[in-house]
């Protein structure tokens, strides 16, 4: 990775505006695109992206923006930053539903 130094008015949101503008740029591009953000200031730059190509979101479920949620039939994928992406060596304190067909009470017992 490569870090890039910006910076912004008072007030502006100097990164989501940075990541709205890479998104922009990447519908010029070819390839998946995969953001890991679950920020609704981002929805509209990722249905333009939704042109047959991979586009994907990562984040805790629970706190994905319902805009992400409503491009599902357009083809958003979705993948949970602890469950599918394995980022956490540990199982996080998360509180969410989990449907009976995905309970694995292995998953609960010490």
């Amino acid at each position: 990775y490569r870090p890039i130094p910006l910076s912004g008015a008072p007030g502006e949101k100097v990164v989501d505006i940075a990541i709205q503008r890479t998104l922009a740029e990447l519908r010029s591009r070819k390839g998946d695109v995969l953001l890991v953000s679950n920020d609704g200031d981002f929805v509209e730059q990722v249905e333009d992206l939704l042109d047959g190509r991979r586009v994907g979101v990562v984040g805790f479920a629970e706190f994905r923006n319902q805009g992400f949620l409503e491009l599902a039939g357009q083809g958003l994928e979705f993948f949970d930053l602890e469950y599918d992406a394995h980022a956490f060596d540990a199982r996080l304190p998360r509180v969410r539903i989990i449907p009976i067909e995905e309970f694995d009470p292995a998953a609960f017992l010490d």
